[in-house]
């Protein structure tokens, strides 16, 4: 085979995917999310002195977002607010991982939960004011968030 051939083959095939990608990224949002972590309820001790120091990070698509750590409680009370970009409204998905924050040490993993944009968009398309909820986190013995939502989708 033709090694210039090959090199000009593959030199077309990264650029498209390259393009792609930009593509992908840059696709312009169809509305807004705006998240209040409110708080966490009975988490679980990862720590040895008996309470953790609880953050959730929240993430959507490639944005990903942070709570304060509050130090020493299983029961935090973040009332951190954050804003997303939605850009699918039926592929996005809305992930929370909490974490226990150790300063000498990786952070433990307190649990995590996922929604759906689509299913935000079906509890929410009636009504003009945000949705709260309690979400029980998984993988883990204990805990749940309380999550307050409010979806704009933008007009087309």
């Amino acid at each position: 085979m033709n090694s210039s051939k090959y090199y000009k083959i593959t030199k077309a095939s990264y650029i498209i995917s390259f393009a792609l990608l930009i593509l992908v990224r840059r696709r312009r949002p169809v509305g807004y999310l705006m998240v209040v972590v409110l708080e966490g309820i009975c988490l679980a001790n990862r720590d040895t002195r008996g309470k953790s120091d609880p953050y959730c990070e929240v993430s959507l698509g490639s944005e990903i977002r942070e709570t304060r750590v509050l130090n020493g409680t299983l029961n935090p009370k973040w009332n951190d607010s954050m804003q997303f970009s939605v850009k699918d409204l039926h592929e996005d998905i809305l992930c929370f991982t909490v974490y226990d924050k150790d300063y000498f040490s990786p952070d433990q993993f307190l649990g995590r939960t996922e929604i759906s944009i689509s299913s935000i968009y079906e509890e929410t398309k009636n009504q003009k004011m945000p949705w709260t909820k309690t979400f029980s986190l998984l993988e883990i013995e204990s805990g749940e968030i309380m999550i307050k939502l409010h979806l704009q989708i933008f007009e087309k």
